[in-house]
């Protein structure tokens, strides 16, 4: 069966990049795994900080491995191998900041991205390339300093009385307020 082995090497670690790699595919190999070409890598910055790192350089490398019983086997029951040796053993090294290992029944080959990527640019008309119609020129425009305006002081308003209109409210009789407070304590004793 197909896998694709997807890991992060931080910025910190680029120096050791090569040697990284290397143990890497001696991993692979120790497991069983027969390697397939090409191994892509990708420097790019992080979405979020991984151990107070925040670029990195991505790696990706596709393997091939039997689809084996161990379990069938007596004496080897209790080793591990495959992908869950290869799993603990990436866990334990250092250098790897994030991995992952996938089926890749589904994924599309590697080098898809590259050949996508410049298939867009051949296919897309370059930006500095004149079409038919002129551009248009605008003049630079000129700004005018406003002339500074002369006013004749302000004389202080005069303050007016303001009216003050009464508000009358309409009396309630006060008949008519019993006869509510009546009826309501009709209606709550029913």
């Amino acid at each position: 069966m197909q896998y694709e082995l997807f890991y992060l090497v931080g910025q910190r670690q680029e120096a050791n990049l090569d040697a990284i790699r290397e143990a890497v595919k001696i991993m692979l190999v120790s497991e069983g795994a027969k390697l397939l070409e090409p191994e892509l890598t990708e420097k790019r910055k992080l979405s979020y900080e991984i151990k107070h790192q925040n670029k990195g350089t991505y790696v990706t490398r596709r393997f091939e491995l039997e689809d084996i019983d161990f379990w069938a086997d007596e004496k080897n029951g209790d080793k591990e191998f495959g992908i869950q040796a290869m799993t603990n053993k990436l866990n334990l090294n250092n250098d790897v900041l994030r991995f992952l290992i996938v089926k890749t029944e589904d994924l599309p080959d590697l080098g898809a991205k590259e050949r996508r990527k410049a298939q867009e640019m051949k296919t897309q008309r370059p930006e500095n390339v004149r079409t038919g119609r002129p551009e248009k020129k605008e003049a630079p425009r000129q700004f005018v300093k406003p002339a500074p305006t002369v006013s004749a002081p302000i004389a202080p308003k005069k303050e007016t009385p303001a009216v003050k209109e009464e508000v009358t409210l309409p009396k309630v009789e006060k008949q008519a307020t019993q006869d509510i407070d009546k009826q309501l304590d009709d209606l709550l004793n029913i």
